[in-house]
């Protein structure tokens, strides 16, 4: 029955490890913590199954290993969990110490410093072993009583200090640490931890799991507000579908000092008029009646307030909501009275300011994309230029006829192409080399997430028109003529005008601009390129406008160059 139980708690730890890599956003950190408790279960089924002192103590160091590591990686993930700040030279004492016991551990047989005698017995059927302990295994139990006592202390710590930690995780963690601290009392009873110790390993994996699921609506969170903090001077609040708070930005606490007593996963309190402000529109939009805008005026200012959502899962969503600071346009506006022509020039300029805002935000974020990838410095704004000299020549042509809202929709576009960038994984985004077939796909995946995002960011803003181009540059500026391209396999004409352009300029500045992977192409080779994927890649209607603003292009390359 040991055996039996002690194979079933392995493969439940492998199972684990397979679950996990279901989640793209994963840390790394918490990938060692699942292998190294794989490990130390798969030492412990060893031990059981060993016949002779050698074989046990080959499965005691495995176990070892598995067991030594896992307490590090444990302690560094508790660390981030909980947004504490600790100095990494902390980190690397503890993992040097940790190295250090599992070289002693490695010394068995040929020295006394861990164990003075080891023997093989059988305990409870399966196999075991005995020892007399040395000063080594005195030096193991102060460093796993340092790890708890760190762990506790800091999952305290961000309990009564940090609000801005999920208050779910702190519990998750708590549990976590309890679990171990009793199993740890209860090994000690037994004087064997066969059979406790790998059920405990498989609890921790089943722990961080959970953590993994919940602290990613925080993660997501976060990332929309720190990206929308980068490029506005504006406050922003985020609320749960069930009420709950999220969190919000610096600027926020500022307008609103009060919301420091929010509590993160907390509902928020009815103590003070803001709080009870956001709780009553949070209602009223989860009850169907959604006003995209209201007003609220405190201590003499006057903020104008505004609200969208983001869908975390399929029933799930987050409310956000953006607070712009206007009091003296709103007393402006209330010293013109009546007079309609100074009220419409002022709305114009109130519109001509979003606008600048959103158009800050939307290059903002796609800078932010690019800083993330190591290997297209520079794309964003060069392939931006090279569609304004495209749409340049395609006004001469009157063969497409487009209307000049089309043409200026479309350079404010270009610079979203790839925004859904964002959502991919760094260990993907940033790697140097080719992508595996596996990671290639996920890497096709931003074209659709950025339609996502750039309908969430616009739709309440731009006009219908400007979203559904710049969506459409989005989401088919990999699609190619031929229909072999992605996400969608589109063929000819059925991909969006504004994508086949976008696909252009993309293409050319990969060629002709050096990477980390490879250097650039000269001007001649990229243009025959791009005229013999003419029919295949790109839209052959679009050969003319290529090729009578080449000397452009070049010239443009060239001056960026020096």
């Amino acid at each position: 029955m040991v055996i039996l139980f002690l194979i079933v708690v392995t493969l439940a730890s492998a199972v684990n490890n397979v679950v996990l890599f279901r989640f793209r956003r994963q840390s790394y950190l918490h990938s060692l913590i699942f292998f190294s408790a794989f490990i130390s279960c798969t030492g412990h089924l060893l031990l059981a199954l060993s016949t002779t002192t050698e074989g046990a103590d080959i499965a005691n160091k495995m176990s070892y290993a598995g067991s030594l590591f896992l307490l590090f990686f444990l302690f560094c993930v508790i660390v981030d969990v909980c947004n504490v700040q600790l100095p990494y030279f902390y980190k690397r004492i503890l993992f040097i110490l940790s190295f250090v016991v599992f070289g002693m551990v490695c010394t068995v047989g040929y020295s006394d410093l861990y164990y003075v005698t080891f023997e093989y017995v059988e305990k409870y059927g399966v196999g075991n072993y005995v020892a007399t302990y040395g000063p080594g295994h005195a030096v193991f139990n102060a460093l796993v009583l340092l790890y708890l006592v760190a762990d506790i202390g800091i999952i305290v710590y961000a309990f009564l200090k940090k609000k801005n930690v999920s208050y779910k995780s702190l519990v998750a963690l708590a549990l976590m640490q309890l679990v171990s601290i009793v199993m740890f009392l209860v090994v000690r009873q037994m004087d064997n931890d066969t059979i406790v110790m790998p059920a405990v390993y498989v609890f921790d994996q089943l722990i961080l799991l959970y953590i993994c699921v919940y602290v990613k609506r925080y993660d997501l969170a976060q990332c929309v507000l720190q990206s929308l903090e980068d490029s506005n001077v504006d406050g922003y609040v985020s609320i749960s579908s069930n009420m709950k708070f999220l969190g919000c930005n610096d600027i926020a606490y500022g307008y609103f000092p009060d919301l420091k007593l929010c509590r993160v996963d907390h509902s928020l309190p009815l103590g003070f008029s803001i709080a009870q402000f956001f709780k009553i529109w949070a209602k009223e939009i989860k009850s169907g009646n959604v006003i995209v805008s209201k007003e609220y005026e405190s201590n003499g200012k006057h903020y104008k307030c505004s609200v969208n959502t983001t869908m975390l899962s399929k029933k799930d969503y987050a409310m956000l909501f953006k607070i712009e600071e206007d009091t003296e346009v709103h007393r402006y506006v209330q010293m013109l009275g009546n007079n309609n022509n100074r009220l419409e020039e002022l709305a114009k300029s109130n519109a001509n300011q979003i606008h600048a805002i959103q158009e800050q935000m939307i290059v903002g974020m796609a800078n932010m994309v690019e800083s993330r990838d190591s290997s297209t410095g520079g794309h964003i704004k060069r392939t931006s230029k090279v569609v304004s000299i495209l749409v340049e020549e395609l006004r001469k042509d009157r063969r497409f006829g487009f209307s000049e809202e089309f043409y200026s929709a479309l350079i404010a576009a270009a610079p979203m192409h790839d925004l859904g960038k964002i959502a991919i994984d760094d260990l993907i985004l940033r790697k140097p080399g080719r992508f595996t077939e596996e990671e290639f796909e996920v890497m096709k995946s931003h074209a659709e997430k950025g339609a996502v995002i750039v309908e969430n960011l616009l739709a309440q803003v731009e006009s219908p028109e400007f979203v559904r181009i710049a969506k459409n540059v989005a989401k088919y500026h990999h699609e190619r003529f031929d229909g072999s391209g992605y996400p969608s396999h589109l063929v000819g004409d059925e991909i969006p005008i504004e994508a086949r352009i976008m696909a252009i300029a993309d293409v050319y500045d990969a060629l002709v601009s050096k990477r980390c992977y490879k250097d650039k192409m000269s001007f001649e080779k990229a243009k025959d390129i791009i005229l013999e994927s003419m029919g295949t890649h790109f839209d052959p209607q679009l050969k003319h406008s290529f090729m009578n603003c080449r000397e452009r292009l070049e010239a443009y390359y060239m001056q960026v160059e020096h």
